[in-house]
């Protein structure tokens, strides 16, 4: 008799245990998940990025023309970088030409922006630490409108 007692308080002790694992387990996942909604999502942006780069590696458009195509007003630092690493890729035509290694690392490291892009994923921090010491002078950070013309004014104006 006194172990079927042993038993019951085990088996209601173990049950209050598990109910409030339990409990505990979905409010922790709801807070994950009302985390996420905040963050935004810039998936598609990436993945358009990943497309205009692969075009200009391809020849398929210019390097000009990838740059101009990228999105407007895009808070992503990964579409920053990407933007920057293009503008390198344009800038150093002169260095391309005379040393062949730094070529190829400036297309691999593009290649590797374009598939991480392709899947949505975004660039790892130290490529985008990198790039961030430009990214005042980005006009793809602008916005349409009075907001994005005096950004834009100011920096014709070099202040």
């Amino acid at each position: 008799m006194q172990k079927s007692r042993i038993s019951i308080i085990f088996s209601n002790l173990f049950y209050k245990l598990k109910e409030l694992v339990k409990e505990k387990f979905i409010s922790l996942k709801k807070s994950r998940l009302e985390n996420t909604e905040n963050e935004p999502d810039f998936t598609k942006q990436r993945q358009y990025v990943g497309n205009i780069i692969i075009s200009v590696l391809t020849e398929a458009i210019s390097v000009r023309k990838g740059l101009l195509l990228f999105p407007q007003g895009c808070e992503d630092p990964s579409i920053h970088a990407a933007w920057h690493a293009l503008c390198h890729y344009e800038a150093d035509e002169d260095i391309k030409a005379r040393d062949i290694e730094y070529n190829n690392q400036q297309i691999e490291l593009l290649e590797m922006i374009a598939f991480e892009f392709k899947d949505g994923n975004p660039l790892p921090q130290n490529i985008i630490d990198a790039y961030k010491p430009y990214y005042h002078d980005d006009p793809i950070s602008y916005e349409k409108g009075l907001k994005g013309v005096v950004k834009k004014l100011f920096r014709f104006l070099n202040i």
